[in-house]
């Protein structure tokens, strides 16, 4: 076997590997979330000192999970803000409603990537004649079993304490994906430039002496 063949193949290897393990870490298990676990989940989301029972509907969390398919899902978000920010008098912040959204934006981000979900559509501007939607943001979830686990997670109930302040008005729909392309295509090029990389630094490291 020629050196030439060899990085291929070692090249083509490290592709293949690439491209499984970022799919099967961003579809998930595929297995429904336990009763167990929500269990667990309610009784943690109901302790958070920073999230009492009035910013979660805690009923209707727990329909949505017990009809959890564990599939992945899409929520559709929109948003209006106040115009001042409605923090407690000792808090210790102030601003816009957007500001204080943006707040809780930086650390909603990165507790999704973290869980393999994230926006994949946002816009400052919509028109709706009935609500004065000022943001309307389409987040892509994992699972069921993320979500609530970032809303049981001690970031989320801290960071919501700027949610809170910043909305005047929250409306949420949830859909399954038909024509939404997922994060596939993107596995695929990071595929393509590891084993571009591997490639080159094989060949590379041959004609060190």
């Amino acid at each position: 076997m020629s050196n030439r063949v060899r990085r291929l193949l070692i090249a083509t290897s490290a592709s293949i590997i690439c491209f499984v393990g970022l799919t099967y870490w961003y579809s998930g298990q595929g297995r429904a979330i336990s009763q167990s676990e929500i269990e667990a989940y309610m009784t943690q989301i109901a302790a958070q000192p920073y999230n009492p029972e009035s910013r979660h509907d805690l009923p209707a969390l727990r329909r949505f999970l017990e009809e959890d398919d564990g599939l992945p899902f899409y929520t559709v978000n929109l948003y209006r803000f106040f115009d001042q920010a409605q923090y407690p008098a000792n808090s210790g912040f102030a601003g816009t409603g957007r500001e204080a959204f943006d707040r809780f934006s930086t650390v909603m981000v990165r507790l999704l990537a973290a869980r393999a979900s994230h926006p994949v559509y946002g816009s400052n501007w919509m028109s709706d004649d009935d609500k004065k939607w000022h943001r309307i943001v389409i987040v892509r979830y994992r699972s069921r079993r993320d979500i609530v686990d970032v809303f049981a997670s001690e970031e989320f109930a801290e960071a919501s304490l700027h949610k809170t302040a910043s909305l005047a008005e929250n409306g949420r729909m949830l859909a399954h994906a038909i024509h939404i392309p997922d994060g596939s295509i993107v596995f695929v090029l990071l595929a393509l430039v590891v084993g571009g990389v591997t490639y080159g630094v094989s060949a590379w490291s041959r004609r060190m002496p």
